[in-house]
């Protein structure tokens, strides 16, 4: 090699010798499955983050929709699908305990299967839900009022 070619090897920024053509690309192969993956690992937490937020509010707003004096369980149950349906349209489950006007406590539970509403998670944890309870004390009057007797 003649030292005018040394010179623009040099400039061109190959060492002599080494050639280096496609390396980014083997390089960019190896490093973007990794990226992706954590990328897509990334919203898929953040989306079941979404759910168990979901889930949660959907049982304590239930319950507080039912705690009311002459409300029922299909009250709650409503309240329960009018949140959840925000995100997902299946795949859910909502049971409220029994009303009537001398319970104390309406107990509400919503589970989520992950099954049916995750992505990738049910190849790694099959068979899993997410599920949230709320209880909370009735405001229905259960004492004996005497009016103007003395």
């Amino acid at each position: 090699m003649t030292s005018h070619d040394q010179k623009t090897a040099k400039r061109k920024g190959d060492r002599v010798g080494y050639p280096r053509r496609g390396v980014a690309a083997v390089e960019f192969a190896i490093v973007a499955n990794i990226l992706f993956v954590l990328i897509l690992a990334g919203f898929e937490f953040a989306r079941l983050h979404l759910a168990r937020n979901l889930v949660q509010d959907a049982a304590y707003f239930a319950a507080r929709q039912a705690m009311v004096p002459g409300a029922t369980v299909g009250d709650a149950e409503d309240e329960a699908e009018r949140i959840l349906n925000a995100m997902f349209d299946s795949g859910y489950e909502i049971i409220v305990d029994p009303l009537d006007d001398d319970s104390d406590y309406v107990i509400v539970q919503v589970s989520i299967d992950l099954q049916q509403v995750a992505f990738f998670t049910p190849m790694f944890l099959p068979n899993q839900s997410i599920t949230s309870v709320a209880k909370m004390r009735t405001e229905r009057y259960h004492g004996f009022y005497e009016h103007g007797s003395s």
